[in-house]
């Protein structure tokens, strides 16, 4: 029964683990709405964060996925999108990182899966 637990623990975890894309779409998310003038209160940082969590689920893991996520996010409360054009030029360099925390936070998941089933 542990190690059914434990698979079925992995494969979520895997799945929701996409901490470089929730992280991008939050900043990003708060950057552009303070550009277009949108008061930044505390109850609009928490929603966001949690929208930006339930979407990094979501995002598929292909190169600029959170790009165009957070661009369709942005498009959808009516946010200038026209900012999020200052962040292509360098997204390439912030995608390797996000694959990369990404990559690391799985393998994290992997060791502490691996750990608890020895």
């Amino acid at each position: 029964m542990k190690n059914t637990i434990l698979w079925i623990g992995a494969l979520v975890v895997g799945t929701i683990n996409m901490n470089g894309c929730a992280a991008f779409i939050l900043v990003t998310s708060l950057f552009v709405m303070q550009q277009g003038g949108t008061p930044l209160t505390l109850g609009t940082i928490v929603l966001w964060t949690f929208v930006s969590v339930i979407s990094a689920v979501g995002n598929a893991g292909v190169p600029m996925g959170c790009y165009f996520l957070t661009l369709s996010l942005m498009t959808g409360i009516g946010a200038p999108v026209a900012v999020m054009g200052i962040i292509l030029p360098i997204y390439t360099i912030i995608d390797m990182v996000e694959t990369a925390e990404n990559v690391w936070s799985d393998s994290c998941v992997c060791a502490m899966t691996d750990h608890d089933i020895k």
